[in-house]
């Protein structure tokens, strides 16, 4: 490239991850929502009381699905991109502000350089309807703010980990399905959130009613009325199980930004998980392409709750029967892996010493797990050279399961 038009170009391209702003809105009227809207709120400004609505601002972790995998949008100065929502039922406003664009600019250069088109990709994801202007939205999250309430059926309700006190505040779970029709037009304006935070999401087919929506929020109650904001969300896939159960699947399961670090991740998987264990229809849960954020969370309320059960009562040292760990495996409806996950962890627990006889034990263990499950990445591989991988495999599930247990 022309040196003259590569210097020109970087001048002109956007990180879209910092361009995108998405908020959450709510207001009990539409001139102060109006002014929320038009509020040019800070990059480092993350909540904001605007005219007496409430505004939550946040960036996305991707946005490859949208703008390319390069994440980089050409042809703008100072442009952001205003994705908002009513902060309960998500009705949508997308606006694109900018300082200059690079077509209304005059050039020597030999080739016309265009901007990109950053209108149309984001209204491809979004749901088929969406407000057309600010003060039609201004309008809609007004009415929205003590109107809306969550579709579905409650089943749950608890306080948040590390609350302020506020006795206003409560948070709640509702079961979805898509045979509720006002259920699958929520979950199409909420669909869009999967694409700028979950690596590698897509949409999920609405028609097909095997799959589960659970959904939390948070109430706001003010003195007669209460308002609503989404948390997060869970997609459960139930697999037929032979002969009469079902096996769920946790697919997308998401904390939006402003409440994560709060228990509510947890509160999500642990109300799940209880469901599953609670009821016969179930085999056992399992999670879909897990996250290290989520396999984290999981691991520490899994095992929180194996202990609390005395699920590793007599089990005793390594080596674990096969049998022993079915069992296990079977009592508290969890995938192999992760039960074997919880099994070495307990094991090691209850280790004092490395240069014990028990740890030799423990460590033979492991390692016929690991060098099993990667048999075929250590085919053509010489003994010495397995033999190293498999031990750094080893030393490095060690160092995981003690940071785990300190967490515990």
């Amino acid at each position: 490239m022309d040196p003259t038009l590569a210097a020109t170009a970087s001048q002109w391209a956007t990180d879209s991850n910092a361009a995108l702003f998405i908020r959450l809105i709510s207001g009990e009227t539409p001139d102060g929502v109006l002014q929320a809207i038009s509020s040019d709120l800070t990059a480092d400004s993350e909540e904001a009381e605007e005219g007496g609505a409430d505004v939550i601002q946040f960036h996305p972790a991707f946005t490859y699905p949208i703008y390319g995998e390069h994440e980089r949008i050409f042809g703008y100065k100072g442009l952001q991109l205003n994705l908002s929502y009513a902060a309960g039922s998500l009705a949508t406003f997308f606006e694109v502000q900018y300082a200059k664009r690079i077509e209304q600019m005059e050039s020597t250069l030999a080739v016309a350089l265009k901007a990109d088109d950053v209108d149309a990709p984001m209204r491809s994801v979004l749901a088929s309807q969406v407000c057309a202007t600010r003060e039609q939205f201004a309008q809609q999250v007004a009415r929205d703010t003590l109107a809306f309430r969550p579709c579905g059926r409650k089943v749950h309700e608890y306080a948040a980990r590390g609350d302020t006190g506020d006795e206003r505040l409560r948070y709640e779970i509702y079961a979805c399905g898509f045979d509720d029709a006002e259920f699958r037009k929520y979950h199409e304006r909420m669909q869009t959130l999967v694409l700028l935070f979950i690596e590698g999401a897509q949409f999920i087919d609405m028609a097909d009613e095997r799959w589960r929506v659970y959904v939390v929020f948070e109430r706001l109650d003010q003195g007669e009325h209460s308002s609503y904001s989404l948390v997060g969300f869970c997609t459960m896939y139930q697999f037929y199980c032979w002969p009469d159960r079902r096996r769920p699947r946790i697919s997308q399961f998401l904390v939006l930004p402003p409440f994560q670090a709060q228990g509510h991740g947890s509160a999500l998987y642990r109300f799940i998980y209880a469901t599953v264990l609670g009821s016969d229809e179930y085999a056992d849960l399992s999670v879909e392409d897990p996250s290290e954020a989520f396999d984290d969370m999981r691991d520490r309320n899994d095992m929180r709750y194996l202990l609390d059960h005395q699920a590793f009562a007599g089990v005793g040292e390594a080596p674990v029967p096969r049998a022993k760990i079915n069992a296990l495996q079977w009592r508290f409806k969890l995938s192999r892996r992760q039960m074997t996950r919880c099994l070495e962890m307990a094991l090691l627990r209850d280790i004092t010493s490395e240069k014990s006889a028990a740890f030799a034990r423990f460590r033979l263990f492991v390692k016929q797990r690991i060098y099993a499950q990667n048999t075929d990445l250590l085919q053509g591989m010489d003994p010495d050279e397995k033999k190293q991988k498999v031990a750094e495999s080893f030393a490095a599930v060690v160092d995981d399961y003690r940071r785990l247990l300190s967490l515990l």
